[in-house]
């Protein structure tokens, strides 16, 4: 088990984070001398920047180059020295454009929010919906394409919708008989999750014979049809090309292990839903979640859904040297306006 940190190393080890975050570059002892408190010589910078090397907080890229934070020292930066910025104008802003966003449809809404991550931080953003199986019944509409052939339009709270098109069992269903088919699953149904009205309706299609006339069965089998799907979720990925331009990276392998990892939306989807299951931030990084070929990008994510429970993630990936004392708390905000939206939809 690692000793705890001296207050000298750990000012070592922040005045090293910190440099590397605003340069992207190994820092040497004079740097850490000149920065820190401590008004300590290089030599004596050294030997501390050496112990923490030892103890895994540092690392050393080649024999005469200065150091870098590991995985581990950043981790402790973040536990136990890191302090986030306050966002005041960022607030402001945040909360300007999600008023603007009143009115367009759940999935429009999370794709413009990977967007405006992607904007705010010049990295990638991403949003990932709800699974439809946590989302809430608010009404059916069936619309008769052609005899034999229904759309189904099922709107959730919060404002997603799923459509789907239905073959008919029996292709004498006329339009009136589809208004009262959607009349009585919304009377049935309204505010119950999906995974609750599946359940629902296999029973009853099983008890069916006793307790429906055939009407009402075909409303039942029409509802299973519509509901009858993967627990589909939608991914939003947007920037890629930011964090080239932002980060003026120059190793192209590592930008092409990062393309192809967010081109591998399944793969993504894993690692993030793993994310879901915690609370409140999220910070990752390299082989962690991705695997030692993108050992150096980090991911700060959150999730967001209604009251206790989670249902989606916001995030953001960028190189770890990202600004994280800016990037925490405007991901953390933007989950709480997303939060704030789903609850005033419902």
């Amino acid at each position: 088990m690692s000793r705890e940190l001296s207050d000298r190393e750990k000012e070592v080890l922040s005045v090293v984070v910190e440099g590397f975050i605003e340069t992207g570059s190994a820092v040497g002892s004079r740097y850490v001398s000149k920065k820190s408190k401590l008004n300590l010589s290089p030599a004596t910078m050294r030997n501390i920047m050496a112990d923490l090397t030892d103890m895994g907080y540092l690392k050393q890229p080649h024999t005469s180059a200065g150091r870098l934070p590991s995985q581990k020292g950043l981790k402790y930066y973040l536990s136990y020295v890191f302090k986030p910025q306050p966002i005041f104008k960022e607030k402001e802003k945040i909360k300007k454009y999600f008023d603007s966003t009143m009115g367009y449809e759940f999935s429009e809404l999370l794709e413009m929010t990977s967007k405006f991550i992607s904007n705010e931080t010049k990295l990638v953003g991403i949003v990932i919906s709800p699974p439809v199986s946590f989302m809430r019944w608010k009404h059916i509409d069936f619309v008769l394409v052609k005899q034999g052939l229904v759309l189904a339009i099922l709107v959730f709270e919060g404002g997603m919708v799923h459509n789907r098109l239905v073959s008919l069992e029996h292709t004498n269903i006329t339009n009136d008989d589809l208004t009262k088919f959607s009349n009585y699953l919304n009377e049935k149904f309204s505010g119950k999750s999906l995974y609750e009205v599946k359940k629902i309706i296999k029973k009853e299609i099983e008890d069916a014979s006793n307790k429906f006339n055939e009407l009402y069965l075909s409303a039942l089998k029409l509802a299973k049809y519509t509901c009858d799907s993967e627990d589909e979720r939608e991914i939003f990925v947007e920037g890629a090309h930011k964090v080239i331009e932002e980060t003026q990276l120059k190793d192209i392998e590592r930008m092409k292990n990062l393309l192809k990892f967010i081109e591998e939306r399944g793969e993504l989807l894993k690692i993030l839903e793993k994310i879901e299951q915690g609370e409140g931030i999220f910070i990752a990084f390299g082989n962690e979640l991705f695997g030692s070929e993108l050992e150096e990008w980090t991911i700060i994510s959150s999730p967001y859904g209604l009251e206790d429970e989670s249902t989606g993630i916001i995030g953001t990936i960028g190189p770890l040297n990202v600004d994280y004392s800016k990037l925490i708390p405007l991901v953390d905000y933007i989950a709480k306006m997303l939060n704030r939206i789903l609850e005033t939809r419902l």
